[in-house]
Order: C-alpha cells, then sequence, then structure tokens
C-alpha cells in the first residue's frame, strides 16, 4: 500500500489504556483481582446468606469488570502484533483466571437463584440489577459442577484450553503462498492478505489463484488443524460430562440467550426459502461470464465493464459517508464516531504483524470501546467499518449500566453492527449516480443475505456434525474434509459449482475457546437486524428512540424476551423469522428488476 494512503489511516493507542501485559497499570489490576479471588475464596461460605450476598458480590462484580477489561486488552494487544507471546500469553493467563472467579463466585448465584422474584431482597441497589443473571446463572450447565471439579478443569484449561487460540494464530501465521494477477506478475501472501483478496479483490485471477493457493496449503496442513478442534471439543466434551449435561447444544444456547425453539424457527425458515436465498448467488453469476458461480467469487465485487478497477475510496470519504448513512439511527453516532478517531480507539492501518479479520471489543473498567480493523479502500472495507463501530455505539449506548448489564451475548451484538450495513447500503443506493452504481450496492445486499443466511448456516453445519463425532472418538482430517462438503451441499446446492473445502480451517470462530458454536449468531443477528428495517420504516421519526431502547435492553433480556417486548412477536414462530427474510429476499427482487432478468 502507498505510504502516504497508510499515514492516512487511523491506528490506535493502547496507552491511554494499559499500555502493555508488562505495564505496572495491567500488574496491578492483575495483582487486585488476584486479591479479591483470594478474599471470596477464604471467606465466601458454602450456603451463603443474604447477608453474605450483600457484603460479597460487590468484591465479585469489581473483580469482573477488571478481569474482563484484562482480557479483552491482552487480547486487542495480540491482535495488533501477532508475534506478541507476552499478550497471547496474558491473554489464555486472564481466560484461566475469569473461570477461576465464575467457580469460587458460584454458591453467590446459587443463593441469589433461590430468592423468588418477588421477594423485597431484590429491591437492595446491591443485587437488583443481577436478577436476570441470577436466574440465568442458576439454570446453567454450568451449575452440575462442584467447586473441586472446577478448580481441576480450571488448571488444566490454563494450559492445555485457552492457549488453542495462541497456537491456531501461530498457524496461520505461517502461511506464505504464491497467486498470480491478471498481469502474470506473482505474488506472495500472508494469511491475512490472502483472506483480504478473496474478501475484495477486483481481480478475477488473483481471486482464483488464491483460493487455489489457499486450499492447497491448508489441504497439506488440515492435519494440525483438526488436531486443535479435537483438543478444544474434546475438553469441552469431559467439561459437560463432567456436568451431568447430556445436550451439548445447551451451553452454546445458554451463551447466545437463545431458546432452541427461536433458533430451529429462524433455521426452519431459512431451510423453508433455501431456494429463493440461493438466488442471492445464482443471480450474480452471469456478471462473472458464468452460468454457476465458484466459491472464489462469492464475495468479490460487482464486475463493471465501464471501470476496469474499482477506485479505491479514501478513508475519510468512508467515515463520512458512514456517518451520513447512520444519522437517522441515531443523531448521536456521528459525533461518537469522530469521538473513536479523536481518542484513537480504532484502528485501520495495514500491517503484516496484525491479525487478520475484524472486531470491537472494549475495556470496561475504563468505559472505553474499541474498533480493530484493515482498511483496504473496496465498499467492502466501508461497510466493515459500519459493522464494528456499530457494536462500539451498541456498548457506548449502555455504558452507564452496571457492567453485567452491558453483556450482550453473540446473537444480539451482530445486531447493531450488520443493522448499521443495511443503512450504509439503502444510503449509497438512494444516492447512487445512475442504474450500475444501484447495482453494484444491491449487489452487497445479495453478498450480506447469502453470506448470513447460506454461508454461516454452512458453518454451523460443519461444526455440528464435528462435535457429534467427537462424542464417541476423534475426528480424523478426512472426517472433517468430508463434514464440510455435506454442510456445503446441505444449503448452497447447486448454487455454487465447487466449494470453500477448508472454511473449517481458516475461519478464527471455529477455534474460540471462549465462545462455543456461536456461527449461527450472526445469521440470527443479520436476521433481527433486518427486522429492525421494518421497525426503521414504521416508526419513523420515533425510531431512534425505540432502537436505543432495545439496545439498552440487549444484556438483561434474552433473544426470545427482547423480540417480544419490543417487536410484540414470537421468535419461537417462524412467522417473526419470514418478516426478516421477507425485507432480505425482497434485495433479490430489486436487482433481478435492475438488470431486467426473468431468472
Amino acid at each position: 500500500m502507498d505510504q502516504t494512503i497508510q499515514k492516512q489511516l487511523p491506528e490506535w493507542t493502547l496507552e491511554d489504556a494499559y499500555g502493555t501485559v508488562q505495564d505496572k497499570r495491567f500488574q496491578d489490576e492483575l495483582q487486585k483481582i488476584h486479591c479479591e479471588i483470594k478474599k471470596l475464596r477464604d471467606l465466601l461460605p458454602t450456603n451463603p446468606t443474604k447477608e453474605n450476598v450483600l457484603q460479597y458480590l460487590p468484591i465479585y462484580e469489581d473483580a469482573v469488570e477488571g478481569i474482563s477489561s484484562l482480557i479483552s486488552f491482552s487480547y486487542c494487544a495480540s491482535s495488533a502484533d501477532i508475534t506478541d507471546s507476552a499478550a497471547a500469553a496474558a491473554y489464555a493467563q486472564t481466560q484461566a483466571l475469569y473461570a477461576e472467579l465464575e467457580s469460587i463466585a458460584s454458591p453467590l448465584f446459587a443463593k441469589l437463584g433461590s430468592i423468588a422474584d418477588n421477594d423485597p431482597f431484590w429491591e437492595n441497589s446491591i443485587v437488583s440489577h443481577w436478577q436476570f443473571n441470577a436466574r440465568e446463572k442458576n439454570k446453567s450447565w454450568r451449575q452440575g459442577l462442584d467447586s473441586a471439579t472446577n478448580e481441576i478443569i480450571n488448571k488444566f484449561a490454563a494450559t492445555s484450553f485457552y492457549p488453542v487460540d495462541a497456537m491456531y494464530k501461530r498457524l496461520n501465521k505461517s502461511m506464505r503462498v504464491q497467486a498470480q494477477n491478471s498481469q502474470g506478475e506473482i505474488l506472495h501472501l500472508t494469511h491475512s492478505q490472502c483472506v483480504g483478496v478473496l474478501k475484495g479483490a477486483d481481480d478475477p485471477v488473483l481471486r482464483e489463484t488464491a483460493q487455489l493457493a489457499v486450499n492447497d496449503w491448508y489441504k497439506k496442513k488440515a492435519g494440525y488443524y483438526v488436531d486443535l478442534l479435537n483438543l478444544l471439543h474434546g475438553f469441552r466434551k469431559v467439561q459437560f460430562s463432567l456436568a451431568g449435561l447430556s445436550d451439548w447444544m445447551q451451553p452454546s444456547l445458554e451463551q447466545n440467550r437463545i431458546s432452541k425453539e427461536a433458533l430451529q424457527a429462524a433455521l426452519g425458515a431459512i431451510k423453508h426459502r433455501q431456494s429463493q436465498i440461493q438466488q442471492a448467488i445464482t443471480v450474480r453469476a452471469p456478471f462473472f461470464g458464468r452460468r454457476v458461480m465458484k466459491a472464489c467469487d462469492f464475495f468479490a465485487p460487482m464486475p463493471s465493464p465501464s471501470i476496469k478497477e474499482t477506485p479505491y475510496i479514501p478513508y475519510e470519504q468512508a467515515i463520512q459517508t458512514v456517518k451520513a448513512s447512520l444519522q437517522e439511527v441515531n443523531p448521536d453516532i456521528p459525533a461518537f464516531i469522530d469521538m473513536m478517531l479523536e481518542k484513537h480507539w480504532l484502528d485501520a492501518k495495514v500491517d503484516s504483524k496484525k491479525a487478520g479479520g475484524a472486531f470491537y471489543s472494549r475495556f470496561n473498567r475504563l468505559k472505553q470501546p474499541r474498533v480493530f480493523t484493515t482498511y483496504l479502500g473496496s465498499f467492502g472495507s466501508v461497510l466493515q467499518q459500519a459493522h464494528e463501530l456499530g457494536h462500539a455505539f451498541h456498548y457506548w449506548v449502555m455504558r452507564d449500566l452496571p457492567t453485567n448489564q452491558t453483556e450482550f451475548p453473540m446473537t444480539l451484538t451482530e445486531v447493531a453492527s450488520t443493522f448499521n450495513e443495511a443503512n450504509v447500503r439503502r444510503y449509497c443506493a438512494q444516492h447512487a449516480q445512475n442504474n450500475e452504481e444501484r447495482l453494484s450496492i444491491l449487489w452487497q445486499e445479495l453478498i450480506s443475505c447469502a453470506n448470513f443466511c447460506l454461508q454461516l448456516p454452512v458453518r454451523m453445519g460443519f461444526e455440528t456434525r464435528f462435535i457429534e463425532k467427537r462424542q464417541t472418538g476423534l475426528v480424523s482430517k478426512e472426517e472433517a474434509e468430508t463434514m464440510m462438503q455435506q454442510a456445503w451441499r446441505e444449503y448452497m446446492g447447486e448454487a455454487i459449482e465447487d466449494s470453500d473445502p477448508y472454511l473449517w480451517c481458516y475461519k478464527l470462530h471455529f477455534y474460540m475457546t471462549d465462545q462455543y458454536i456461536y456461527n449461527y449468531a450472526y445469521t440470527i443477528g443479520y436476521l433481527i437486524s433486518q427486522g429492525l428495517c421494518l421497525e426503521q420504516k414504521k416508526r419513523g421519526k420515533d425510531f431512534p428512540e425505540f432502537y436505543r431502547n432495545f439496545l439498552r435492553d440487549t444484556g438483561r433480556m434474552t433473544v426470545d424476551e427482547l423480540i417480544s417486548k419490543h417487536i410484540g412477536l414470537d421468535a419461537t414462530k417462524e412467522d417473526f423469522w419470514n418478516l426478516c427474510l421477507d425485507q432480505a429476499c425482497g434485495y433479490i427482487k430489486e436487482f433481478k428488476t435492475l438488470v431486467n432478468s426473468k431468472i
């Protein structure tokens, strides 16, 4: 990338947080947490009274605020520099410490869970904001683990489970492949560069040769990746078994705060309209001169006969577009984005030391949201900025709430982000200069529809197959490859002529130690965001307040409860999800009308 352009990209600072994991501020916070954990271990009774709860809950609460901040900070530091082994080690260590804290504090929530909802005790300000979480924790599968078992699990996790994240990143860091562009030039690509190519490079030859090179590299290394997955799910299998859990899906449903019935209804609605959704892929194939699309073109920008190379969108222009697009969503958003940039809480630079992908995080102790991206100048990169800033704003509007009420699950985390994307696309379509520009915007809508409603269920399909087989033994590389093909064909059908056979290797989501089977969370979040688009049309000028209230409830309600309260529909019925799909599939109809297609 041109150095002038690179200098114009925002770079975050961690100095106004904890600096580094070796910094005195980080170490002091860590020491404080150790002291609080020791106090709880030594003084918290096994069967606490209500008075004990009032005495020790604030200690637990303070420790959670601190440890969650350190976990996020070490993850940010290790992602900003994948060679930072100290940050990677700190990430694993702080995750283990959090698990230890949760185990030691379990008597608090056992007691809270035994207190009736109408008990006047809940009126006390020390506990009032914990009622939802107490009910949630008391029903959790983790209640099946006694303290001694938990202690053993946590010690084992610190050495053999949480380090998987760093092991996975090191594997990807070793990727070096060769691809060729349309001019015949040979390019040497890292993992993150390959991801960038496959997520939006204009050059069709580069996309295809990069995909082939990536597939070849992962085919040779797949044994290492399947070993990591076996390790992850082997650990979880034992943990679930010790808890007396028979349904391995339950922890994921709890973590994502969605009922099995609601998830089944959402996936059922998708399956019933699968052929319609697949048109989000098939109507784009002719633009590549093909009858059927190839996997390497799934995320590609729309080919344009009048434009040989898609122009680079300067970062300042991208941010101005995002701010203008979101003004009507909430008039506070533009100023919030300016603040993120002024405080250097957003990183968009291109750097080979950075981890691939993009994410949002926050430091609860400091009330700081953080956004991590790599800006490449495409329209897809503009949407990425909007997506991650949606996460950050989601937290920002609820930062005054108690920390436990700001911990929204992944299913609801993905709502504000995908809703931001939808608003940026709509704004750009409204301001398009001609039909070709409008088509290119709708093209992005089709990518989103196909990604969230087909590719994400593919990923879930692979993962659930893998876990099911892991219950009875190790999964081989060949079995994992077969599972991927089965899941791919289940949802993609014949819409794509080939497949993405090593999607299970290069997607970080399969290897995360703090999340479990959450690929479907993106699908749920996307569908709800489409439902919010309908609410936006219906509510007009009243929408910003409705939206703010909706977001503020995401840390203290389940998906089912949130949809019922704010939208007035039942998430366990396909009717709600079909309304969301009506909005999503409407873009396919618009696209076909614009190209005057009879497909």
